[in-house]
């Protein structure tokens, strides 16, 4: 799939590139509704994007996102993996990175959830991580903190800035 997904994003830097060139101006931004990026490498899927609108910006190989639900893959295992939900994203479509923005919310796959006002991935260290202010639940259990670093490839959370329990009245 990712020979695929270059293959598009190349045809589209050409289209582009080719308008840009008689244009004599940069590249402008593509608009495109029901956008999915797919990153995998071998028989493993890494990184699955979804946004219900998206901005290419080919000069700067990145997509501004609008609603937006991610899959990571957090190891060799095909049951490891975090999802992500949010208002609006930046998917860096070189390295597969993203920042992810407005009303973020998560799960893994053993239960864990939480919840920020944003989050980053980096692909390339396999690390999401925050500095925002977070709330985590697991096992009927609520935790506020005051941001967190979850490494994929380990499936670990770190929560950060002290952790206190949130009860309900």
């Amino acid at each position: 799939m990712r020979c695929v997904s270059i293959w598009i994003r190349s045809l589209w830097h050409g289209v582009l590139w080719t308008v840009a060139l008689a244009a004599g101006a940069e590249s402008p931004p593509l608009k495109v509704t029901g956008m999915t990026f797919i990153s995998s490498r071998a028989e493993e899927t890494e990184v699955i994007v979804h946004a219900e609108q998206a901005r290419f910006r080919p000069d700067a190989d990145v997509a501004d996102l609008d609603v937006v639900r991610a899959r990571l893959s957090t190891g060799e295992d095909e049951n490891g993996h975090i999802e992500i939900e949010c208002d609006e994203g930046t998917l860096n479509l070189k390295s597969n990175s993203f920042w992810a923005r407005g009303n973020v919310t998560g799960s893994t796959d053993d239960g864990r959830e939480f919840s920020s006002a944003w989050v980053r991935y980096d692909h390339t260290d396999g690390l999401l991580f925050t500095d925002a202010s977070v709330l985590m639940s697991e096992s009927g259990t609520t935790l506020r903190g005051g941001g967190f670093r979850y490494y994929l490839h380990e499936e670990r959370f770190r929560l950060l800035g002290g952790a206190e329990v949130v009860q309900d009245p």
